[in-house]
């Protein structure tokens, strides 16, 4: 009798030892990302400034309640510059925009508006009508930083 010896290879892969692996990585991984303290892992220095002024390409009026003044608001332009009347303020805002006559469109100011909470919709809208016939750009902010 005769036997036959086969010299076949065998192809087949088993896959289970991988997912193993690929397994105790993943929660290698995991465990060691949780346990860095971000502070630690990169040292960033922020910067810092001593200046309290803003951004020069903005023009911040605020609009207070004021009973002491005819109108009953008080404008304040920049945390600065106070004023009882939308007259004068549209002055002053003709002035801040004098500056900036010379340059493109891109680059004027634009008026940051906050108004408080007891500022009726006709003060608002008085202001509104002022930076629209002057044609200022203009952003409504709702609370103070």
């Amino acid at each position: 009798m005769a036997i036959k010896r086969s010299s076949k290879i065998d192809s087949s892969f088993s896959s289970s030892s991988m997912t193993d692996l690929i397994f105790l990585l993943l929660v290698f991984f995991i465990l060691a990302t949780t346990l860095i303290n971000p502070n630690n892992a990169v040292k960033l220095t922020l910067p810092s400034s001593s200046s309290s002024e803003g951004d020069p390409s903005v023009i911040a009026l605020s609009v207070v309640g004021d009973s002491a003044s005819e109108s009953g608001y008080k404008y304040i332009i920049n945390s600065r510059e106070s004023y009882n009347t939308v007259t004068e303020v549209a002055g002053a805002l003709r002035f801040h925009y004098a500056e900036y006559a010379e340059r493109p469109e891109e680059d004027k100011p634009y008026i940051s508006l906050r108004c408080d909470e007891k500022v009726t919709v006709d003060a608002l809208v008085e202001i509104i009508d002022l930076t629209r016939e002057e044609k200022y750009k203009m952003v409504l902010a709702t609370k103070q930083k």
